[in-house]
């Protein structure tokens, strides 16, 4: 193997900019360096380049399906990874990895090889000889609700996957268990799911009601992905741009006792903490966001934490590392890790055996990381609406 690869690296000026950088060695035990074969682009993609997050010259891209070339750094690792997650040289894995990052520039999902943490990692296999896709080209859009069974359906899986585990794990304190539960863990109250048919909770609402979780979701997205919603189990489905939406939920629904804000702006934050507040009986209503957003988000006079708990998430912390963001360092997390070393393994058992279901899939028009930088810009721009864009290497 050579010494170099091509990447998609942060450049000057928010830009993004494919450069020739070392293969990146590894930098904690027990990692697998993987060929990659398809990524997905996320929001966190663009707003660490935008935002100046993530330092320049380091490697963008979190979600990646690839083969994997390497077990760790010397025999005896590859012994502990092959025996502990049953992992060879030529398995195919989905995997999670911190792109942009400050500590560790020289790795991330958009480049020709990754480290991976095989904790945070799923295997999968392939229908195709090639592993992509059959009977799909570039440009072409894959339909959701099949099994996970190429490398472009991988793609997709771990940043939003993963988050919905650990979300129901820690913030709605759900048993991650994939046997046939006999009851449900909460048969009386209701979750309000904003944002139904993004991503994340397309995989949410599917681990939701393989673990039996929540009984009673309802959720607010366009009318035009009812069906799919109710197949994953949702009561009711409310489009937002029907006026006074959230009056009706709250009218309906008195007994929602938490809200999943699944898309995570301004707007759907102040909004769910505002319904939040007018659903408030006698127990605090909790607020769930993806941006680590906290009360002092919200204006002073709308604030009311008698009534309101807000909590968050922040993937990057299953890594077991701190967390550099700008000025602030989010201090390592070791609940947060114990909790995704333990659950997210067993998400094989219902990726391999057909009970997860992918979402939409839109293959990008250029493969490698030309396609990546269309990517990670259609995001930005809010092309991707109800597809998330997957890139062939």
């Amino acid at each position: 193997m050579t010494e170099t690869m091509k990447a998609l690296v942060v450049g000057e000026n928010k830009t993004a900019i494919v450069k020739e950088v070392p293969i990146p060695k590894n930098y904690l035990p027990n990692q697998v360096l993987i060929k990659v074969d398809a990524v997905a682009a996320n929001p966190t993609d663009w707003k660490h380049i935008d935002y100046q997050i993530g330092p320049v010259n380091s490697i963008i891209g979190c979600d990646v399906a690839g083969t994997i070339v390497k077990l760790g750094k010397d025999e005896t690792e590859a012994k502990d990874i092959s025996e502990t997650y049953g992992y060879k040289v030529g398995d195919h894995i989905a995997a999670v990895c911190h792109g942009c990052s400050v500590l560790h520039p020289e790795n991330g999902a958009f480049a020709e090889y990754v480290l991976v943490d095989p904790a945070l990692s799923n295997k999968f296999e392939p229908k195709s000889t090639d592993g992509f896709e059959s009977g799909k080209g570039l440009g072409d859009v894959i339909e959701g609700g099949s099994v996970i069974d190429s490398f472009e359906k991988a793609a997709t899986l771990p940043v939003s996957l993963y988050t919905a585990v650990v979300v129901l794990a820690i913030n709605f304190a759900k048993r991650i268990e994939f046997d046939e539960a006999a009851e449900w863990q909460d048969s009386e109250s209701t979750l309000l799911v904003y944002g139904g048919a993004t991503g994340f909770a397309q995989y949410f609402l599917q681990i939701n009601q393989l673990i039996k979780g929540f009984k009673n979701v309802v959720t607010i997205a366009s009318s035009k992905h009812e069906s799919l919603l109710k197949s994953y189990g949702v009561l009711e489905n409310f489009d937002y741009k029907t006026e006074n939406f959230l009056d009706e939920i709250i009218k309906k629904y008195p007994k929602i006792t938490n809200i999943m804000d699944a898309v995570s702006s301004m707007e759907t934050f102040s909004n769910s903490y505002e319904t939040a507040k007018k659903l408030f009986i006698n127990e605090k209503v909790q607020v769930v966001n993806l941006m680590n957003y906290d009360v002092s988000k919200i204006a002073e006079d709308k604030r009311d934490e008698s009534k309101v708990t807000v909590s968050s998430t922040l993937l990057y912390l299953a890594t077991g590392l701190p967390v550099p963001f700008g000025p602030v360092t989010v201090p390592a997390n070791a609940h947060y890790r114990k909790v995704a070393v333990e659950n997210i393994p067993k998400l094989n058992k219902i990726i391999n055996n057909g009970s997860l279901k992918s979402i939409s899939i839109k293959i990008q028009d250029k493969t490698g990381l030309e396609g990546a930088a269309e990517a990670v810009d259609g995001v930005r721009t809010g092309k991707n609406s109800g597809e998330k864009f997957v890139v062939r290497f």
